[in-house]
């Protein structure tokens, strides 16, 4: 296996262990500065990212809002920047997440938000970058970075897996500590919580051998004539974008996403033998849709690969194709796990066909891409009404 899909099936192996390492950390860090601030200073909630940062900040979402009691809005980082940041209400709070801290975007969402008077976060890895500068506020994410510098001094750029799991675990973090500071999380709450992102780890552990098994088993078959069509609701919305982005950068393939309801209403009328149908199916609120939404794809040919839990006998006999889960994870931190088949299918399917990482064998198109996400001219002048 060449060095860059080693360098991905290693990272993604260090995600359990992530995990249990970083949250005390984050937890405390949240702890410490949200101490000083007065809870009804509080109100309106922001999530900004471009990318995996973005499905993080609607991964975590559900999450965030039962933790807190209050409404946080994901929002991808050009729409808050250049529309919504004008008239961003007074005691607002805003996460800017990337693992680089050099999105061009994001850092511009940061800093017109804090010149508006609102507490900003910087979901990063360091606090020498520029995301970190522009906020008041650090939440240190430790996660290797997507962009990574061998020993030699090549570069090796692998698709986000770590680095996604840095910022959910980051967010989840951040949201425990608010609900504790504004009294919507006792002792005992908060302690249940955090006992559960704990397990998920194991979870997230128990599930690695398997799927990346499964994976292996299963990638010949996703030639490259087939379509590829990738369902999620709710939390695993989050999932079903994060899935399609690795089609992107691992397979340098066109997928589609589309939330669990509107693939009835768009998607289906593409579907036929030629596409692959992979729906992310836990427990929860979109179950029976989900189920639905299978019977309808096999009934129109499509091949139907669904992740869902171990114990689901349901959701495995309307699979072609079953990737099962650890049972009993809540719905809202099975971002966490289920995100593990796209991990380990894209890789494993760009090593068997040849296929380079991001299509940076070619250096222009390297070049032309990071000039777009980091060297991207930022908003300077204030918005009207300001």
């Amino acid at each position: 296996m060449d060095n860059e899909k080693a360098v991905m099936l290693r990272e993604i192996a260090m995600q359990p262990a992530f995990v249990r390492d970083n949250l005390d950390g984050m937890l405390d860090t949240m702890r410490g500065v949200l101490a000083a601030r007065e809870p009804g200073t509080l109100r309106h909630g922001f999530m900004i990212g471009c990318g995996d940062s973005y499905f993080a900040a609607i991964a975590v979402r559900s999450f965030m809002m039962k933790a807190t009691g209050l409404f946080v809005e994901p929002v991808e980082a050009l729409e808050f920047s250049r529309y919504l940041v004008e008239d961003l209400p007074d005691d607002s709070f805003v996460f800017g997440i990337s693992n680089s801290g050099t999105v061009s975007r994001t850092i511009e969402g940061v800093r017109l938000a804090r010149d508006r008077g609102a507490w900003t976060f910087a979901v990063t890895v360091s606090a020498d970058n520029n995301l970190a500068r522009a906020a008041e506020t650090l939440i240190k994410v430790n996660a290797t970075p997507n962009i990574k510098i061998q020993a030699d001094g090549s570069r090796v750029v692998t698709p986000g897996t770590i680095t996604y799991t840095g910022s959910m675990l980051g967010l989840y973090a951040a949201a425990i500590a608010f609900g504790e500071r504004v009294g919507r999380l006792d002792a005992a709450r908060s302690a249940a919580l955090v006992a559960e992102i704990r397990a998920v780890a194991d979870a997230m552990a128990a599930a690695d051998a398997p799927t990346a098994a499964r994976a292996a088993a299963v990638a010949a078959s996703f030639g490259r004539d087939r379509q590829t069509v990738i369902l999620g609701g709710g939390p695993n919305y989050a999932t079903a974008h994060f899935g399609v982005a690795k089609w992107f950068e691992s397979l340098t393939r066109a997928a589609h996403v589309s939330q669990l309801e509107e693939w009835a209403h768009e998607q289906y009328f593409m579907t036929d033998e030629t596409v692959d149908t992979i729906i992310i199916l836990p427990p929860g609120a979109g179950h029976n849709r989900g189920l639905e939404q299978a019977q309808a794809a096999r009934d129109m040919g499509s091949r139907v690969v669904i992740i869902g839990a171990e114990d689901d006998a349901a959701a495995e006999a309307a699979a072609d194709i079953y990737f099962p889960m650890p049972a009993g994870i809540p719905e809202y931190l099975t971002p966490f796990v289920y995100k593990l088949p796209f991990e380990y299918l894209s890789c494993r399917i760009a090593h068997e066909q040849g296929i380079p990482f991001l299509g940076f064998h070619d250096s222009r198109r390297q070049e032309v891409n990071f000039r777009q996400i980091f060297h991207s001219s930022q908003t300077i002048v204030t918005a009207v009404g300001r």
